[in-house]
């Protein structure tokens, strides 16, 4: 018996690699531990392996002996001992990710194993190898028509927010739906799978009903794992800014789920949801408590989603919070984490965070590259890319640059809906028409916004694009159209939310722009200008000094161009007024924004009448 288990311990030893547990050994050769115990005894003895003080670990003597014992193994056998070894790894906590999928390559290339390896694959974060397992099986399921096959293997990957990849799930997933007979698991299972794909895709009609069968289907059968996928599918189905409360419910639910079971990842994605929600209200001191709560669940997954997730909470609570050296710093190993593993997200999260950092602390050379911008093929980021490089150039006083950009992104009511970043395109794009000028559009967002009153621009679904509360932009969009009472109205609300929920980024901003709109300019500027040098906010810190300057930086002819831009006057009659050419009227106009430090006529008018009320 001891020498048919010290055989068998050998081969096993070979194939495990350098060191291996013996508890692990124990489980691939499923004898008895003390058998175990015995076989290793008899090997220490014979000087072909070396095991710890405490027998915890054992090795080979010889490493060449290793080798040669393994290169040794017929193939099956060889495949069959790598296959249990991965096994055996997956059910130890804390086994590294990239050990379990080296030995799941090396099990064999039979169908079962290759949805295996795709899993491991994905905890170890290697993407494309997890891509090329699955859509091998898909093949072979295809070629022999084995609908349960295909069922397995459509629900393998999770979407991710890459088209080639997200479209390549749902298709899959639409394959197998059509199989006549299905087991009630398979078919919750694809519909949830297939409506995470169609959000994704932006295919939300899709996405709720899909969700919606998916979440009544788990329900009837009350089995966990099916609950949570459908909990998973309809959360993402429903993450915009009129789906707080649902949203809120399937977190509750989630977390619950996720505590009963034992499930950490459970746990997890809901309370990932639940902090998307309470980032819409705007709730940082409760964000803040579910920080810990993350860091826990993540703690005791696998793979590297657990801490990018963590890091991006903090990043993004440091960003709200105006402690940007803080989101800097966490950003940096967020984005490396995710890097690391070539997960599409990392560059626009990077370029996320960046661009708010350089909103409120300013540093956005990077930002005006356009190299920074280039997001691959996925057609479904150039309108979010347009926008948002289009706000960096109003940022830096850019507008002709900005101008084109944002024409190229059409009329917004032909634009595809994308649901979780619904409120954060809206408010970005409401800024930047706002900036150049374009009356119907910041009309168009003005309306979409306007119902969206007390919440706070985010992007849902675990984006963290934190923008402060919509009276901000509803403010910025009334100072636009010159309708001055509504915008010192909304900035003021505005700034005592921002104050009130600890964004004092927010509350330095809509306080800039109260002043540039206000009759008492400079006492509100004066009022301001120490909170934002503290924070370090040198764009705004400028913009500041400028209003609360008591001398006005223009020139009496740029006095005069300025009071007729007040009175609604076009470049064209301004230069009849003035008996100038057109062209040198425009030249004025942008004189009297740059030295003021504003970016549209609005402010301008806004500046003049406020200087004529204290006079």
């Amino acid at each position: 018996m001891s020498d048919r288990v010290a055989d068998q311990l050998l081969r096993a030893a070979a194939v495990a690699g350098e060191r291996v547990r013996l508890h692990i050994l124990a489980r691939v050769l499923d004898e008895p531990s003390g058998d175990v115990l015995i076989a290793v005894d008899t090997l220490v003895r014979t000087g072909a392996l070396v095991a710890a003080p405490d027998v915890a670990e054992v090795w080979f003597a010889d490493e060449a002996a290793r080798r040669e014992v393994e290169s040794q193994l017929p193939l099956a056998e060889r495949a069959d001992l790598h296959r249990r070894t991965a096994e055996a790894l997956e059910l130890e906590a804390g086994s590294d990710p990239g050990e379990i999928v080296r030995h799941w390559k090396a099990a064999a290339d039979r169908a079962q194993v290759q949805l295996r390896l795709a899993a491991a694959c994905v905890r170890a974060g290697d993407l494309v190898a997890a891509h090329a397992a699955v859509r091998a099986v898909v093949a072979r399921a295809r070629s022999e028509r084995a609908d349960d096959l295909l069922a397995e293997a459509a629900v393998v990957l999770e979407p991710i927010g890459q088209s080639a990849w997200d479209g390549d799930i749902y298709q899959w997933c639409a394959e197998a739906l059509t199989a006549p007979e299905l087991s009630p698991r398979a078919r919750i299972h694809l519909l949830a799978r297939q409506a995470q794909a169609a959000s994704y895709l932006g295919r939300w009609r899709e996405a709720r009903t899909a969700s919606s069968d998916a979440l009544d289907q788990a329900e009837t059968v009350g089995e966990a794992d099916l609950l949570a996928e459908a909990l998973t599918a309809r959360q993402l189905a429903t993450s915009g800014p009129d789906d707080v409360d649902e949203l809120a419910a399937a977190a509750q639910r989630m977390i619950k789920l996720g505590t009963t079971t034992g499930s950490a990842d459970t746990e997890l994605r809901g309370r990932l949801w639940r902090v998307d929600a309470l980032w819409y209200a705007g709730d940082l001191a409760a964000i803040a408590a579910e920080v810990g709560q993350i860091a826990s669940c993540a703690g005791r997954t696998s793979g590297p989603n657990g801490r990018w997730h963590v890091l991006i909470t903090r990043a993004a609570l440091a960003l709200a919070r105006a402690e940007f050296d803080e989101t800097e710093t966490l950003l940096d190993d967020a984005v490396a984490e995710f890097r690391r593993i070539g997960h599409p997200a990392a560059q626009g999260a990077d370029v996320a965070f960046k661009i708010l950092l350089a909103h409120h602390r300013g540093q956005a050379d990077e930002l005006l590259d356009a190299a920074a911008w280039q997001f691959g093929t996925d057609v479904r980021w150039d309108l979010s890319a347009r926008l948002s490089r289009a706000f960096v150039l109003v940022d830096a006083g850019r507008l002709d640059e900005a101008a084109a950009l944002y024409q190229r992104c059409g009329r917004p009511d032909t634009w595809q809906e994308w649901r979780a970043a619904e409120l954060l395109l809206d408010a970005v794009a409401a800024r930047v028409a706002a900036a150049l000028g374009v009356a119907d559009d910041v009309r168009h967002f003005q309306a979409r916004l306007e119902r969206r009153r007390g919440l706070y621009v985010v992007g849902g679904a675990g984006g963290t694009n934190f923008l402060g509360p919509v009276e901000l932009v509803l403010g910025i969009c009334s100072a636009a159209l010159g309708d001055r009472d509504s915008a010192v109205a909304d900035l003021r609300a505005a700034a005592a939310r921002s104050r009130a929920i600890g964004a004092p980024g927010f509350a330095v901003e809509a306080a800039c722009l109260l002043a540039e709109v206000s009759n008492d300019a400079s006492g509100v500027a004066k009022e301001t200008l120490p909170l934002a040098r503290v924070l370090g906010m040198t764009p705004w810190v400028n913009r500041l000094e400028r209003v609360a300057a008591p001398d006005s930086p223009l020139s009496p002819r740029e006095h005069e161009v300025a009071r007729l831009v007040a009175d609604g006057l076009s470049n064209r009659a301004i230069a009849a007024a003035l008996v100038i050419s057109e062209r040198t009227a425009q030249n004025h106009v942008q004189h009297v924004l740059g030295k003021l430090g504003f970016v549209n006529r609005a402010q301008v008018a806004a500046w003049v009448a406020g200087r004529r009320s204290s006079e």
